[in-house]
């Protein structure tokens, strides 16, 4: 064992002599446990909790106290945290966003009303534009816009945008459709009033009677000639032809209604074809077909005409008239064929003009019709070949002739 001398003299952690026996040193050693109420103490340093040397101990007059009791730590004049009025730490609005902000999350609601919404405003706005067609139109808009309303208002349906392209587009639509209808009736406001002023209703003519002409000199329509009979490829169908005739030589009937109607023996209207022209001076012929005779039999035609009331005058050298030439029919073991010219002298050209052609058998008797159209008519006598086609076998001597109407 190592003698007790032979320590180091300069450790003031070691006791120098019997600890038993040092004044100093407290009972059990000099790293015993104190006294209660004692503060720890090593031997050569300040008790623990003591002030340093050459520093006002804590709580000092004139020194804040380190924390007074029952008060949060904070220093003096800053309020403590999580005082009331302030955010306590990590609040909302003290943290830093630690990245770039979340793209939002795509809408996956349904467009499928907004894109038929937007179907039928277009739709709809083709139509707006068309005379007659336009008044059907009007229900599709109509279908468009509560469809767009339903997008518009509803949460479970996506498609906004398109919602709102479909109702503006549909209101457009209705204003255009509108505006045409009012134009359409300005147009054929001569002929309403020729027919509803004077009081005198479409006659049914066969031909005119004496006395029936105005007292201006404007004479009746005429009903030079009619022939119907069936369709070969159709029984229930029926083929018609009325040739009129304009005898005012200064007077045209323009646009004028004229129903063709079909009558059986005992005198019931089996189908009624309706027809809308313009009858300039001298003849004119109309042809189609009845569709919905059904198993009936046509005995007579019965056509009603407009007034002389309803002429307009319209002098023969300023409106001018067409002129057909060079007829040519060729017949194959289907169909017959034919083909000419037309041409007319008028101021403007006109479009979609209408030709009927008309078939006629050895006896003169009529057998066949048909119509066509030219889409443009040049001014300046210029020439426009048309071909009608018939489909009904005729007669190998047949003969052709054509009218041009507006």
């Amino acid at each position: 064992m190592s003698d007790p001398s032979d320590r180091d003299q300069d450790d003031p952690l070691q006791p120098t002599g019997d600890p038993a026996q040092s004044p100093s040193a407290p009972p059990g050693g000099p790293y015993a446990a104190p006294a209660p109420g004692q503060p720890y103490a090593v031997p050569g340093q300040p008790p623990y909790g003591a002030p340093m040397p050459g520093q006002p101990p804590y709580g000092a007059p004139g020194q804040p106290p380190y924390s007074a009791p029952g008060q949060p730590y904070g220093a003096p004049g800053q309020p403590p945290y999580g005082a009331p009025g302030q955010p306590p730490y990590g609040a909302a609005g003290l943290t830093q966003p630690s990245g770039p902000p979340a793209s939002p999350a795509p809408d996956t609601r349904p467009k499928t009303l907004a894109i038929v919404a937007l179907a039928l405003a277009g739709v709809g706005a083709v139509g707006s534009f068309l005379p007659i067609v336009n008044w059907f139109s009007w229900a599709l808009l109509l279908a468009a816009v509560v469809l767009a309303i339903i997008v518009l208002v509803s949460r479970k349906q996506g498609g906004k945008g398109l919602g709102i392209a479909a109702l503006v587009l549909a209101v457009v639509a209705w204003i255009v459709s509108i505006v045409v209808v009012v134009a359409s009736l300005l147009a054929l406001a001569p002929a309403v009033r020729g027919v509803v002023g004077e009081g005198e209703g479409p006659v049914a003519t066969s031909p005119a009677e004496d006395g029936a002409d105005t007292a201006d000199g404007r004479q009746e329509l005429e009903v030079v000639e009619v022939a119907f009979g069936r369709e070969s490829f159709d029984p229930t169908m029926w083929w018609y032809v009325v040739i009129l005739e304009n005898p005012n030589p200064d007077h045209v009937f323009d646009f004028a209604s004229i129903d063709i109607e079909a009558l059986d023996a005992a005198g019931t209207i089996l189908d009624t074809a309706p027809e809308y022209t313009t009858l300039l001076s001298g003849r004119t012929a109309l042809t189609g077909t009845f569709f919905s005779v059904g198993q009936g039999e046509i005995a007579s035609l019965n056509v009603q005409v407009p007034a002389a009331s309803s002429a307009i005058r319209s002098p023969r050298d300023e409106t001018g008239a067409f002129t057909i030439e060079d007829l040519v029919p060729v017949t194959d073991d289907y169909s017959t064929s034919v083909t000419g010219t037309i041409s007319g002298d008028f101021e403007d050209e006109h479009e979609l003009v209408s030709v009927a052609v008309v078939a006629r058998a050895a006896d003169g008797s009529i057998v066949g019709g048909t119509r066509t159209y030219v889409d443009r008519l040049p001014t300046g006598g210029g020439k426009v070949q048309f071909e009608a086609v018939f489909f009904d076998p005729l007669p190998d001597a047949a003969t052709f002739e054509a009218y041009a109407s507006l």
